[in-house]
């Protein structure tokens, strides 16, 4: 008899997971419906609509079993957000080889800057051209330590090996550069990203965050520039479209001075916890953001109920509503290892609250085995076919493909929606070594996604209604169960991968 209940308990012990109730539409939608309502006011930071939107989504959790995982009894880990409105700038330049130092103002309408406090001042400072910032950290603190550094703000084509705009600016702040202008190109690039960058620049609380003083320069304005000090722009490839560009001092110097309207405020990360039967066994990180753009058009007097609120229906209250159900069917698998969610905030600020997330993380970072983001998964009538952004560089490739397998997926191979990797929150963790993913059927369906892309993204029209797409995101809502409960066992996943990117 000992024996028999010996036997029966090993074979309890060793049973694979009962099978998920499977994720419906009709789940996802619903939880789409109330998170991209007006109600929800375009979820974005530091707004009423914040406050709805991280209490539904701990809510959510709490129903369906998890506990708090910030590690002090709380659903919400706070994110301190620095908001900063340029005000009033000037500059002028002065070539070096003029004794005179006379100096040659930069017309408004050709530059634009901000600061990192209130009111800064950098006179008679000396300029390099960084191009794309492409030189390794050491080489790169060397050439640009105390010195303007111009950046190119786009990267040249084919090179996607290169760091996104915001990565290489950040990499030139941690240089010591004393300030950063971002050369832009074209009369409608430069209409756009004024624009965008007068609404105001957020970072997280930090020195480290912020230049002394940055800012955008036509690169018309640059040229004329460098005509004024005896050179051409054929002696800077990267106007040729170089890649592989290298930075070089001009024989300029520059004064700048910006001030700066500030505002500090309090957003936050949702985190909840499944906890494992062995803890000591690792973690599995699921994540999306939860944040949007909210009222992102301005009231037109003519038509004042016209539509001005940026709901965010597919990017991405579809993937916290993935990531709502599949917590309610981790939380009931008795499963080894910690399962963590994490929604996040302002992704559509800079992966913000995912770098909050992994500079104070609840748990060591060097315990977690993979990182899967969930974010616009609404845009395929199936998953049968899936894209994966981070295959190959992110050490579980073998895992993720036997998994796919036993769901009856389909890889897509074409490596398109790799020029996402940078874009989304999961390379906030890729830089740290530590295997992160971002699986989904949107993304290999390449036609829609440049649809949506060139259509409704980051506008108004991405709301919920008829049309939104929910087939491919209820059949990735349902890979990631499978996911959770591969790689949340010891039994069926007993060791730990790397990511290529970075290192711990």
């Amino acid at each position: 008899m000992r024996f028999l209940l010996n036997l029966l308990l090993v074979i309890v012990l060793h049973a694979p997971p009962a099978i998920a109730e499977t994720i419906t539409e009709q789940e996802l939608r619903a939880h789409i419906a109330v998170l991209a309502s007006d109600e929800f006011e375009g979820r974005k930071p530091g707004t009423e609509g914040e406050n709805k939107t991280v209490n539904y989504i701990a809510t959510q959790w709490s129903q369906a079993g998890l506990v708090p995982g910030t590690g002090n009894q709380s659903w919400y880990a706070p994110v301190t957000l620095v908001e900063r409105f340029p005000s009033a700038f000037n500059a002028a330049f002065a070539v070096t080889s003029d004794k005179q130092q006379r100096r040659q103002v930069i017309p408004a309408s050709d530059i634009i800057l901000r600061a990192k406090r209130e009111r800064e001042d950098i006179l008679d400072i000396p300029v390099i051209f960084a191009g794309y910032a492409n030189e390794k950290p050491e080489e790169l603190r060397r050439l640009v330590s105390g010195k303007l550094a111009l950046l190119h703000m786009r990267k040249p084509k084919g090179r996607n090996d290169l760091p996104d705009y915001i990565t290489r600016k950040k990499q030139l702040i941690t240089a010591g550069a004393a300030a950063v202008l971002s050369v832009v190109e074209g009369n409608v690039r430069w209409s756009r990203s004024t624009r965008f960058f007068q609404r105001s620049g957020t970072t997280l609380e930090g020195d480290q965050y912020h230049g002394n003083i940055e800012g955008l320069i036509r690169g018309d304005r640059i040229r004329k520039m460098l005509k004024k000090a005896g050179l051409h722009e054929d002696q800077f490839g990267i106007w040729q479209g170089d890649p592989d560009f290298r930075a070089m001092d001009v024989p300029v110097r520059i004064d700048l001075s910006a001030q700066t309207h500030i505002r500090k405020y309090a957003s936050h990360n949702v985190v909840g916890k499944i906890p494992g039967s062995d803890p000591q066994s690792g973690v599995i990180l699921f994540m999306g953001h939860w944040d949007h753009f909210g009222e992102c058009r301005i009231a037109d007097p003519l038509n004042p109920s016209k539509d001005r609120i940026c709901n965010g229906a597919v990017d991405n209250a579809s993937g916290i509503s993935l990531m709502i159900e599949v917590s309610r069917r981790l939380a009931k698998a008795n499963l080894s290892r910690d399962i963590y969610f994490l929604a996040t905030t302002a992704e559509e600020m800079g992966l913000l609250g995912a770098y909050a997330f992994v500079d104070d993380a609840p748990f060591p970072l060097d315990s977690l085995i993979a990182v899967f983001n969930a974010d616009t998964v609404a845009l395929a009538e199936d998953g049968r076919k899936i894209a994966v952004i981070g295959m190959g560089k992110a050490g579980l490739d073998d895992e993720i493909e036997k998994v796919a397998k036993q769901e009856n997926r389909e890889l897509d191979r074409s490596g398109k929606s790799e020029v996402f990797i940078q874009r989304q929150d999961g390379y906030a963790f890729l830089e740290k070594g530590i295997p992160a993913y971002m699986i989904t059927s949107a993304f290999a369906d390449e036609v829609r996604l440049k649809a949506f892309i060139d259509g409704s993204y980051h506008d108004v029209g991405d709301e919920l209604n008829e049309s939104l797409l929910l087939g491919g995101a209820v059949d990735d809502a349902n890979f990631h169960v499978a996911l959770g409960h591969y790689f949340g066992s010891t039994a069926t996943y007993p060791e730990k991968g790397s990511s290529d990117i970075g290192a711990n």
